[in-house]
């Protein structure tokens, strides 16, 4: 595969601060890579450093093939984290002016504006002021200018920061859009969810350095935590659910299975319906990217992470973040709420 970036061995400082310690990376064409970090990490750095806006202290870098930056930037379509814009524009005019900017012809430029309008969502209002968006809008204003040459590179930076949960998930759809076409995608951000829809590989950036690449679909393909929020459980029954394998682990009032499989959820649940405990709610929690990701950031080892583990219950409750609202109720579950609904637990019962 042809290596659209090549990284090697790149460290850039800010007077005495050590933003990247020697980051070594590849992206191969037509490759979506994410780039993941924690907020100050050095991602919009080196996006800055792979569009030549910035020289490396020491490294090197090609993109596509070339060392010379200035000249490559040509074939790159870049979408920074803030945008501005002339508010007194509409997105027709502004796409315009850069098209004839970078000499597109008159007639392929109007045809590619349309189709890129179309593709962004933004047709309708393509004679609207932009003062009139709203960010999402902008946002998406944003990925039309960056593809309006067809570049052969795609860079992203934080594509849905400051959007609410709607302008996220347009966003999310459109560069969905966008990486079915093909292009080469480097995408930097913090988010998780943003990652694993998207891309194919991704980097972790911590410290300085890339300190763990990981393939999103074969993570993917790895069940998450799930936690079952109960009644009050008893020493006995929380060593009898522990005993279906070690995966489960109890608590007072939750009973967390990780990894998290179908098979096993109906084992706890059946157990959890024999001995009359109620259940209040089944919650997802930290998917496989995120455990590997949280753990990296802290230094900690991973190369067994794949391998089903039984950690401490109070160590899981801390890494889960809140849970994921879903519309599914697992049909045991039903079964389960509704035979509680038709016989209440006696509360004298001892696991009550």
């Amino acid at each position: 595969m042809t290596d659209v970036i090549l990284v090697d061995r790149l460290t850039k400082r800010y007077g005495h601060v050590s933003v990247l310690r020697g980051v070594n990376l590849r992206v191969t064409a037509g490759e979506v890579y994410g780039l993941l970090g924690p907020n100050g990490a050095g991602k919009s750095t080196l996006i800055h450093l792979l569009l030549g806006f910035l020289h490396p202290d020491s490294g090197r870098i090609r993109i596509l093939g070339s060392a010379d930056l200035e000249a490559q930037r040509r074939l790159i379509g870049y979408v920074p984290e803030r945008r501005r814009y002339h508010s007194f524009c509409t997105p027709r005019e502004y796409l315009t002016f850069l098209g004839r900017c970078d000499g597109i012809p008159e007639a392929q430029l109007r045809q590619r504006i349309d189709e890129l309008l179309k593709l962004t969502g933004l047709a309708d209002v393509a004679h609207r002021y932009l003062r009139t968006f709203s960010r999402g809008m902008l946002q998406r204003l944003g990925i039309a200018q960056a593809l309006l040459t067809d570049p052969d590179l795609l860079l992203i930076d934080e594509p849905t920061s400051g959007l609410d949960l709607d302008g996220q998930q347009e966003l999310l759809l459109l560069l969905n859009d966008v990486r079915q076409r093909g292009h080469t995608v480097f995408l930097c951000t913090h988010r998780l969810a943003e990652v694993e829809y998207l891309c194919d590989r991704v980097g972790i950036l911590t410290n300085g350095h890339i300190a763990l690449e990981v393939n999103v679909a074969e993570v993917r393909q790895v069940a998450g935590s799930i936690a079952v929020r109960t009644g009050p459980l008893d020493l006995p029954l929380r060593q009898k659910l522990e005993m279906i394998g070690q995966e489960v682990t109890c608590d007072e009032q939750v009973v967390v299975i990780n990894p998290h499989t179908p098979e096993l959820q109906a084992r706890v649940l059946q157990v959890l319906i024999e001995a009359n405990v109620p259940i209040h709610a089944l919650e997802p929690q930290m998917s496989r990217l995120a455990q590997i990701y949280m753990r990296t950031v802290r230094g900690e080892a991973v190369d067994n992470l794949l391998v089903p583990r039984k950690p401490p219950l109070q160590v899981l409750l801390r890494d889960m973040p809140p849970p994921t609202p879903t519309d599914e109720v697992d049909p045991l579950l039903k079964r389960l709420l509704q035979r509680q609904a038709t016989n209440p637990t006696d509360p004298k019962d001892g696991n009550q």
